[in-house]
């Protein structure tokens, strides 16, 4: 990464993360997510990447007696990830750190786990720092995401019947080129590859699991009026996110006229799709979203 400030600037902001995540890891299927994370009452935890901190935060709500360390290298995650636990009364940790070179003692966690990290971690440090600070019997849980999707992979990006799209390709066309994308950064996309990582670093008793949930559908009937609006309220959120990056990876791909317009018809496309909802008029968009892992044993 070239900052602490990196991801958030570039990437992901902390807001855009901790949304997108909650939509998909809720209370109503926290019994199946925490059963994935291998998480159990009383553990010392620690969460590599945390980002927001949704994870951290829900898992303390959840299973009050275990003791969260989230951890970041981008410090406005760390910020807003604090903040949001104050807001939210849980008492939870966060620290700034790199998770090649983890700032805790050897044997200090029951648990490491990530979610959508390694793919842009140097594996055999990552691998070999998560045994160093793993108590003896702990658990490494490696964690990738993947959609299954209806017409895309994020229904928020813009299609041939968006307005938008024409800005919107305008924008990111000159964002790809650009030298801070990290796009090419990125190292693994098969966590596969991780099992042997982790068998050759000294974990044991390796097993795969996975996870699917319905994260966007605003037209189900079992999501309430306040998670459907909030599930549209996402997708704007994402997309604006996605076009403020592009502007800050291209400053200069759009006019500022031109920026303008596109932020307004981002507004109406969402502000269609809320008036749609509240007129029961149905469109059926939704998309499934898949979490697998990879759990490995630090051998006792």
């Amino acid at each position: 990464m070239k900052n602490n400030q990196y991801w958030t600037t570039y990437v992901q902001t902390s807001e855009e993360l901790y949304r997108s995540r909650a939509t998909r890891f809720r209370d109503d299927n926290a019994d199946l997510w925490l059963n994935l994370l291998q998480v159990e009452n009383g553990q010392d935890i620690l969460e590599i990447g945390c980002g927001g901190g949704i994870f951290t935060h829900q898992i303390k709500k959840h299973l009050p007696e275990t003791r969260v360390t989230g951890m970041d290298f981008d410090i406005n995650h760390i910020k807003y990830a604090t903040q949001k636990a104050k807001e939210l009364g849980i008492d939870c940790t966060f620290v700034e750190g790199d998770a090649e070179n983890l700032p805790f003692a050897d044997n200090s966690f029951d648990l490491c786990f990530s979610y959508t990290v390694f793919n842009f971690i140097e594996p055999n440090a990552f691998a070999k720092e998560q045994f160093r600070v793993l108590k003896p019997g702990g658990k490494a849980v490696i964690v990738t995401a993947y959609s299954l999707p209806h017409k895309q992979m994020e229904d928020w990006v813009p299609d041939e019947n968006c307005e938008e799209k024409e800005l919107f390709d305008k924008i990111w066309a000159q964002a790809v080129k650009s030298e801070l994308n990290v796009s090419d950064t990125k190292r693994h996309s098969d966590l596969t590859e991780y099992i042997a990582f982790l068998e050759n670093h000294g974990f044991s008793n390796i097993f795969v699991d996975s996870l699917s949930a319905v994260a966007y559908c605003p037209d189900s009937a079992n999501f309430t009026q306040e998670q459907a609006i909030m599930q549209i309220n996402d997708n704007r959120i994402a997309e604006m996110s996605s076009v403020l990056k592009a502007r800050n990876l291209a400053p200069n791909a759009l006019s500022e006229v031109e920026f303008t317009q596109l932020i307004d018809m981002i507004n109406r496309r969402w502000d269609k799709r809320i008036e749609q909802y509240n007129s029961g008029e149905k469109s059926w968009d939704w998309r499934v979203s898949a979490a697998l892992a990879i759990i490995g044993t630090k051998k006792t």
